[in-house]
């Protein structure tokens, strides 16, 4: 997306690409947690209201702004109930791998679209492949609370303790400094 100081037509043509993408994406995402979370066993996302595809149960305005400012934000976390799993610690991580799969499937639904003819279409498609993708692996980022993190102690267990700890401390704090440095510039897809 172009910078806000340099090309501000550019900025806000890239906000306008951006924003249904960015609503499409986040709610699918949470609400695949949601599902999932429901589907082996957990209630809690139901009686919350977050067994829908209605995008006001699911978008924080603030971390929608920070996205399309920043490049990074969130949606409102789908609350879950660990101990209600089938499968607990898996069952955990299932719940967690749901959300950033549904945005890379998003974004390969919106690149095989693009076979279609070309038209303005063309860019709110290829904005899509982009944010869906910058969503699933930035969700994947083994750093809480983001879900790459209930995938990883799910795979370490209770082995690796001190480092899930570490991870739980300083991890969040770490990501917004290799953020704010750019480090993840390569990783992000926008």
């Amino acid at each position: 997306m172009p910078n806000l100081l340099s090309d501000f037509q550019g900025w806000l043509l890239g906000i306008l690409y951006t924003l249904p993408a960015l609503v499409i994406g986040f709610t699918l995402h949470e609400y695949c947690h949601a599902a999932v979370a429901v589907l082996l066993g957990d209630s809690t996302p139901r009686m919350e209201g977050r067994l829908t595809l209605n995008p006001s149960a699911h978008i924080d305005w603030i971390g929608m702004l920070l996205f399309l400012l920043l490049g990074w934000g969130w949606a409102r976390p789908v609350h879950i109930q660990p101990g209600n799993l089938k499968g607990r610690r898996w069952g955990e991580a299932a719940v967690s791998a749901a959300g950033p799969l549904s945005n890379f499937l998003l974004a390969m639904l919106c690149y095989v679209v693009t076979i279609l003819p070309q038209g303005v279409w063309m860019q709110f498609l290829l904005y899509g492949v982009s944010v869906n993708l910058t969503l699933c692996f930035l969700n994947l980022l083994p750093v809480p609370p983001l879900d790459g993190f209930a995938v990883l102690r799910a795979l370490l267990g209770l082995r690796a303790g001190k480092v899930l700890d570490f991870m739980q401390k300083y991890g969040l704090i770490l990501v917004l400094l290799l953020s704010l440095l750019g480090a993840l510039n390569s990783y992000l897809f926008l």
